[in-house]
């Protein structure tokens, strides 16, 4: 049944407005309004609850207010006493009182006031002081609810304070603007995050046109394996894993689709000095060049080693006094070890001819201090290698070189082209300080509890990436997959993650690219403070850390516009990035008990709802106070109930059951330290 506007002008009167402000508005009840919950005549009347609702009408509908505080306060004397003796003392008179923040309108489009009313957000009309407060039915108080829902398609839960009403929400809402399920440890966030994927695939796969499986794409970043098994009872759930297990698929983040930002900030490696030789190497594997391969890097080394000696020629002091020509010393030993022991094919007579210059030069034989070359040695090198650079055809430009291009090459061959770099002109004066980051990249590679994540065995193609994580584009390979972040190193963790979503991003970028439209995707971030935490590193080279949370933080800003959506679950609001935070337009709020957190929360959202968050340290698990774009005004959630097998696993320790010997652990510390270092006993 549809309630009118007139039916709802029935309510009970409970007292008038004494006070109006955009933020708070003050009500002065009536005597005779209830005192408590009462039965009249069978009738149950409800007297308003902190987080309840009262209207106040006014000439396009009613104004919908919240209760955010209830109490007795000191009056003037009543007007009865006042009449029947005039010589009474003006003495207080206790008068109940309660204050509502504004939230939302409730009208009805057709001038009748008939049909289905609509909740709007924000107020049309404030009343004025005198206006009667209303306190809503049962009934109404569903209307209100389901007006609420309007235009909702995936039930949540129910509201406890609308009799039970369906909370049902929009997802294009929910999940095109980005939604943060926030809470603290038990209050049932994970449980709310995994129903959230189950019910909008339920309710999808209801109302799919051709009863196929839904179009739909969920990728949940799981750094503590709780949903790896949640979703076992849906079809063609994907779940990568970094120690595979049964048919499950090994969790891999190749290092060819590093950008050299994330190989930079993995190997610490300095910008000045170490980062342009790390970029040049990445630059030239991803085109197909081989710095090991003599004969495919002659023509830059000549070329390279004589713009190198025609500086040294132009400039006498460079060649002659003390400490500069030692540049030419090392510029010499250098041309010794790069062409003294090369095995040349096609290019011998040039070698041999300038080799026989290199050695017959040598070393400086003049005073240490002055006249250590003489200007015609110098002239002579400079000479031969601009003679050399021509017979072997000059310099060759390398096409189609980006360094964060996710091109595959062999990570393995990255020490060694480095090496190789670190030799040739272009990288001589830092050539002392790459043989540190050649050691880390090595050892980085050599790791065997990595190996298998960054270099894998099977060799993969972007494309076939894609289509394992991301899936088919029709999601016919399943529209679920959960990437077990559990056992994955410490030292890497930040940067899967940040490649992880990132290239997530880049590659519903160009669908949109390709077909014109967004590409609806979500990606789901459990404990996102660990990932997009608050800005602390001040430092020119940025962490792995400072990467992952860069990539979240474009994330949130616009992903939007490409279909993808975001929902990061946290504990800890306080610790998160406030780009990523203030960019999420709807709230699922659990119980909140540190203070820190709640003043956060409290100022993401409008001012009149920040008193109804007061709340939020005494909520029960499994209830929720749903806020932002996705609901025209906050509403007080019973989320729906998942069965045990369909609850992430996050359940708490059982302490007593195992004292007591109930629960038993069937392992072996060899076992532990197997599975720790990638190295299982024999």
């Amino acid at each position: 049944m549809t309630l009118t506007a007139t039916e709802f002008a029935a309510s009970q009167a409970i007292g008038v407005v004494e006070s109006v402000s955009p933020r708070e508005i003050t009500v002065r009840l009536d005597h005779s309004a209830p005192q408590a919950t009462a039965l009249n005549a069978g009738h149950v009347q409800r007297f308003p609850r902190i987080n309840g609702w009262v209207l106040i009408a006014n000439e396009v509908g009613y104004l919908v207010g919240t209760v955010t505080w209830l109490g007795i306060e000191p009056d003037a004397l009543s007007s009865a006493s006042q009449r029947g003796d005039r010589a009474l003392l003006d003495l207080p008179f206790p008068r109940r009182r309660l204050k509502l923040s504004p939230l939302g309108t409730l009208l009805w489009r057709n001038r009748q006031g008939t049909g289905t009313p609509e909740l709007v957000r924000g107020v049309v009309s404030y009343p004025s002081v005198g206006e009667v407060a209303l306190v809503p039915t049962s009934d109404q108080i569903q209307h209100i609810a389901q007006a609420a829902s309007s235009g909702g398609r995936v039930k949540i839960g129910t509201s406890p304070l609308a009799g039970g009403a369906d909370v049902l929400i929009d997802p294009d809402r929910v999940f095109g603007r980005h939604l943060a399920v926030l809470g603290n440890t038990g209050s049932g966030k994970s449980c709310t995050v995994a129903g959230l994927i189950r019910w909008s695939l339920e309710a999808a796969r209801e109302n799919v046109m051709d009863d196929s499986d839904p179009n739909a794409r969920f990728i949940v970043l799981d750094p503590n394996g709780e949903y790896a098994n949640c979703f076992a009872d849906l079809s063609s759930v994907r779940t990568f894993r970094v120690q595979p297990g049964g048919d499950d698929p090994p969790l891999t983040v190749p290092a060819w689709m590093w950008t050299s930002a994330e190989w930079a900030a993995i190997t610490r490696a300095a910008p000045q000095t170490q980062r342009p030789l790390l970029q040049q190497a990445l630059r030239q594997l991803r085109a197909g060049s081989d710095a090991t391969d003599f004969n495919d890097t002659l023509p830059n080394l000549l070329s390279g080693f004589a713009s190198l000696w025609a500086s040294f020629a132009s400039d006498v002091s460079s060649y002659s006094t003390f400490p500069k020509y030692k540049s030419v010393t090392t510029a010499l030993k250098g041309m010794a070890s790069v062409f003294g022991d090369a095995a040349t094919q096609g290019h011998s007579a040039v070698v041999d001819a300038l080799n026989e210059v290199i050695e017959r030069i040598g070393t400086p034989h003049f005073g240490q201090y002055d006249h250590a070359y003489q200007a015609n040695e110098v002239h002579e090198v400079r000479d031969a290698l601009m003679a050399a650079s021509a017979l072997a055809g000059g310099p060759s430009l390398q096409v189609g070189g980006n360094e964060d291009a996710p091109i595959y090459f062999d990570p393995d061959a990255l020490p060694d082209h480095m090496a190789a770099l670190a030799l040739t002109p272009d990288f001589a004066g830092a050539s002392g300080h790459a043989i540190f980051l050649i050691n880390r990249i090595r050892a980085l590679l050599a790791d065997l509890r990595l190996r298998d994540i960054i270099c894998p065995a099977d060799q993969e193609t972007l494309a076939e990436w894609l289509t394992a994580v991301i899936g088919e584009p029709d999601a016919s390979s399943g529209q679920i997959a959960v990437l077990d972040l559990s056992l994955l190193a410490s030292e890497v963790i930040h940067t899967a993650v940040g490649v992880l979503g990132r290239i997530v991003m880049e590659a519903v970028q160009y669908v949109r690219r390709i077909t014109g439209t967004a590409y609806p995707t979500v990606l789901v971030l459990e404990e996102a403070h660990n990932f997009v935490g608050r800005s602390s590193n001040s430092d020119d080279s940025p962490t792995t850390a400072d990467l992952c949370r860069q990539t979240f933080e474009k994330i949130s800003r616009e992903g939007r516009k490409y279909g993808l959506g975001l929902v990061i679950s946290s504990q800890r609001p306080s610790a998160l990035s406030q780009t990523v935070l203030s960019q999420c337009n709807t709230f699922l709020l659990h119980r909140l008990v540190n203070d820190r957190d709640q003043d956060l929360v409290a100022r993401l959202v409008p001012d009149a709802v920040g008193e109804l968050l007061q709340e939020l340290p005494s909520l029960p698990s499994r209830q929720a106070i749903l806020l932002g774009w996705a609901t025209p005004m906050p509403t007080l959630v019973e989320i729906g109930s998942l069965t045990l097998e369909q609850r992430p696993d996050s359940h708490d320790p059982e302490f007593w059951r195992t004292w007591i010997g109930e629960q038993s652990h069937d392992f072996t510390w060899a076992d532990v330290a197997g599975l720790w270092t990638g190295q299982p006993p024999s």
